[in-house]
C-alpha cells in the first residue's frame, strides 16, 4: 500500500483501539488553564512570584508535547512495553518502516493539534477576561510559535517511544524531566522572567519572527525526525 494509505491505516487502528482514553488529554487541558491562566495574568503585569513562572514554563516546555502522547497510552512503559509489542505485529503487515514513523507522527499530530487549538482558544478568553489589554493579534502569533514547538518536541518523546525498550523510555522522560526542572530552575532565579510570559512580550513588541521562525524551524526538524525514526527501526532488534 501507498506510504500514506499504511500510515493512516495505523492511525485509525490506534484511535479505535485508545476509544474513551482520548478524555484523559482533554481533561488535562482543563487542569493546565486552570493552573497557568491566573499565573500568566499576573506576569503580564508584573505581578507573579518568580517561582510561578517556573510552574508555567514547565508545563509549556514538557507538558505541551505530552498532551499528543495521552490519549493512546495504555499503561506504565515499564510494565507493559506496549509499543515493542506492537512493533513487533506492525511488521508482520505490508507496511514499511517509514510508515509506521510516518503514522506514529500523524497519530500524535491528530491528538496534540485539536487539543492545543483546545488549549489556546480557552487560554486567549480566560487572560483576555481578567486582562482585557490581552491583544488577540500578538496572541495568536504567541500561540502558533507554542503549537510548532510542541509539534517539533514531540519528536523527542515519539524517537524514544518507539525506538527503545519500554524501561529506557521512562527513564528517559524521567531525566528529561528533572533536567527541564533544573534548567528552568537556574534560568528563572538568574533573570527572574517567565519564558512563556516573554514569548508573548517578544511578538507583542514586533517579534514577527518568532512564529516565522518556529514555522521554518518545524519545516526543517520534522522530515528529519521522521527519517530518524525510520533509521532507528531499521537498527532495532526487538528481541532484545
Amino acid at each position: 500500500m501507498g506510504k500514506w494509505k499504511g500510515a493512516w491505516f495505523l492511525v485509525r487502528s490506534e484511535l479505535m483501539w485508545a476509544r474513551w482514553k482520548f478524555i484523559m488529554p482533554v481533561l488535562f487541558v482543563g487542569v493546565m488553564l486552570l493552573f497557568m491562566v491566573p499565573f500568566f495574568s499576573d506576569g503580564l503585569n508584573g505581578e507573579a512570584e518568580v517561582f510561578s513562572y517556573l510552574g508555567i514554563d514547565l508545563y509549556a516546555l514538557l507538558l505541551f508535547p505530552c498532551l499528543g502522547m495521552m490519549g493512546t497510552q495504555a499503561n506504565f512503559y515499564w510494565k507493559t512495553d506496549m509499543y515493542t509489542k506492537k512493533l513487533e505485529v506492525w511488521r508482520t503487515l505490508p507496511i514499511s518502516l517509514g510508515q509506521i514513523a510516518l503514522g506514529k507522527f500523524l497519530l500524535y499530530l491528530t491528538v496534540s493539534l485539536p487539543c492545543m487549538i483546545l488549549f489556546f482558544t480557552g487560554f486567549y478568553f480566560s487572560v483576555h477576561f481578567m486582562n482585557p489589554s490581552f491583544e488577540f493579534q500578538a496572541f495568536l502569533q504567541f500561540a502558533i510559535f507554542w503549537i510548532f514547538y510542541t509539534l517539533v518536541a514531540g519528536f523527542l518523546y515519539l524517537y524514544v517511544e518507539i525506538g527503545y525498550k519500554g524501561n529506557t523510555y521512562f527513564w528517559y522522560c524521567m531525566l528529561l524531566a528533572f533536567g527541564a526542572l533544573g534548567a528552568l530552575i537556574g534560568i528563572t532565579i538568574w533573570t527572574k522572567e517567565s519564558l512563556l510570559v516573554n514569548s508573548y512580550n517578544t511578538v507583542l513588541n514586533g517579534g514577527w519572527w518568532l512564529p516565522i521562525g518556529a514555522i521554518a524551524f518545524s519545516a526543517v526538524c520534522i522530515p528529519l525526525g521522521l527519517r530518524s525514526i525510520e533509521k532507528r527501526l531499521r537498527k532495532r532488534d526487538l528481541s532484545k
